[in-house]
């Protein structure tokens, strides 16, 4: 084998391992847009989280999602993701300043109301383990929420004690009361306005709470309509309070849980993006040292090629410098392979630091669209609210408006539903309520609108149904309901409906329209009752 034959193997060789290097480095670009693009959707995803939070922070993060967007230099983002860590130190701060604020002036407020004279017992006992419970200050404002309730409470009973006393203004505890006064408290209680009672369970229906608490809600509810004692009804409203500040504990809890998590996230990206950034300035840096020590090389063995005297001399000098050069290249792709490595192992971290916020992000999701879901639900009946009607109806306008077809209104009316409630109770009332909620949907197309408006009224919207086939199919419902076989202690009874309805025009707007039908309505008791009155 002559010596040109061990040259041009060794080129060959040469060449291969460029051909790798050039593999690595692509290989290891790669990778640095892979981990670019998954930071940009993970500042994508907290710039929706902390919306709101604060203006300058929301631009901040715009920025930084802009500079990796952009493929901006490494100085340009450690210097945004110092200025965005700043801001929420100050954050921080101001929320420890808060908590420190709200933390005083609570106990101020209790320590007032401890200092007045003649509070019962019980209360000040209870108002006295409230100030232990909170002798030390809590972690997040939220968490006073539920304290405050308490001692809103304490303060309401006090001012209740008060006005109470026949004596000198001082508060009198509740087993000192006199015979008179007990006397007049049974007769307040046989006099307890019903309607308000209507009212607290109207609202109560509208609570969006978590299903367990719901339930908890609707037995409470029932007793609080069956009880007519003051005394009774005091305690059930109590017992309803819990109820709602168990279930928001319950939020609140899990969205502590889940901002912590953020936080713990956000500060391991933080420190990821720091130490890839100071990474990759550091192999930056070698890798030019190695390029250099190559390009001097091969311009050394240029230099010696032309300097010398006879061809012997030549293989002899190509020869060493090739080795040296294999050396280098050898040296280059060790070296770019730990970098790539290096960058593989921050990013499958991130990875699935992110996944897991990921997850935990869609289950506070899922958990906000059942909470917004519930919102727009009637607790009793399950169909749409009062609330959910409002904004239905009130798109159904604006596409009526921008282009016009049949639209319909219906409002529907239990007859005599008081008697219901007063003769056999309001279990039997409720009762009433869904069956005929379940009737309504049953017996009218699937795209109305079914919604409870409030009480024992109804409403539903029509689109696309003329005046002759919304009549006919209301007239169906009425006869069908009439037939029902009601029946309460041992009684049947016949409930039916008075029903309203119209047709949207275009000089209405919601006001107009929803009074024409409930007009309607009324009419339709006023004409004797089961029956449906259209008006134009």
């Amino acid at each position: 084998m002559n010596d040109s034959s061990v040259a041009q193997k060794q080129l060959v060789a040469l060449k291969r391992k460029l051909d790798t290097a050039i593999e690595s480095r692509s290989s290891l670009e790669d990778d640095f847009n892979l981990q670019s693009n998954l930071l940009i959707q993970f500042i994508s995803k907290l710039t929706l989280i902390s919306k709101g939070v604060d203006l300058e922070l929301d631009n901040r993060l715009a920025q930084l999602r802009t500079l990796f967007t952009k493929a901006a230099p490494f100085s340009d983002i450690k210097e945004k993701v110092a200025v965005i860590s700043k801001l929420l130190q100050q954050h921080s701060i101001t929320n420890e300043k808060n908590i420190s604020h709200m933390h005083d002036q609570f106990n101020q407020a209790g320590q007032s109301l401890q200092k007045i004279n003649g509070l019962p017992g019980n209360l000040r006992r209870d108002l006295r383990a409230l100030l232990t419970e909170t002798k030390d200050s809590k972690d997040a404002l939220i968490q006073y929420i539920p304290l405050l309730s308490k001692l809103l409470t304490f303060y309401d009973h006090a001012l209740k004690a008060k006005n109470s006393t026949p004596t000198k203004g001082l508060l009198q505890p509740p087993e000192i009361i006199t015979s008179t006064s007990q006397s007049s408290k049974a007769n307040d209680s046989t006099t307890f306005d019903s309607s308000v009672l209507e009212k607290i369970s109207e609202s109560l229906s509208s609570l969006p709470l978590s299903t367990e608490h719901t339930n908890d809600l609707l037995a409470i509810k029932k007793k609080l309509m069956a009880d007519q004692s003051s005394d009774e009804i005091l305690h059930h409203l109590i017992d309803i309070f819990d109820v709602i500040v168990a279930d928001f504990k319950d939020e609140q809890h899990s969205a502590k849980n889940f901002l912590t998590n953020l936080s713990a996230t956000l500060s391991t990206v933080q420190s990821a993006v720091k130490e890839t950034i100071s990474s990759q300035k550091s192999s930056q840096l070698i890798n030019d040292k190695i390029n250099q020590k190559l390009q001097g090389q091969l311009i050394e063995m240029t230099d010696s090629v032309k300097k010398a005297l006879s061809l012997n001399q030549v293989k002899e000098d190509i020869n060493d410098k090739l080795q040296f050069i294999a050396s280098t290249l050898e040296q280059k792709s060790k070296f770019e392979q730990q970098s790539h490595q290096q960058l593989v192992n921050k990013l499958n971290e991130m990875s699935e630091k992110v996944e897991l916020l990921e997850n935990q992000s869609q289950i506070f999701e899922e958990k906000l669209v059942e909470q917004q879901r519930k919102s727009m639900q009637d607790a009793l009946t399950k169909l749409a609210n009062r609330a959910a009607f409002d904004e239905f109806f009130a798109k159904s306008m604006v596409r009526f408006h921008h282009k016009p077809f049949q639209l319909a209104l219906v409002v529907i009316d239990i007859d005599d539903f008081k008697k219901i409630n007063d003769s056999y109770g309001h279990t039997a009332g409720d009762k009433t309520l869904q069956v005929i909620a379940n009737t309504i949907v049953k017996n009218v197309g699937k795209d109305v609108f079914v919604g409870r408006y409030g009480g024992e009224e109804f409403v539903l919207i029509y689109a696309k149904t003329q005046e002759k086939e919304l009549t006919a199919e209301l007239n169906t419902l009425n006869k069908y309901v009439a037939r029902l076989p009601f029946k309460f202690k041992s009684n049947k009874v016949s409930i039916t409906l008075s029903i309203g309805a119209t047709h949207i025009r275009s000089d209405d707007n919601i006001h107009i329209a929803f009074e024409r039908a409930d007009q309607a309505m009324y009419k339709a008791k006023k004409q004797g009752k089961n029956q449906v009155i259209y008006t134009k």
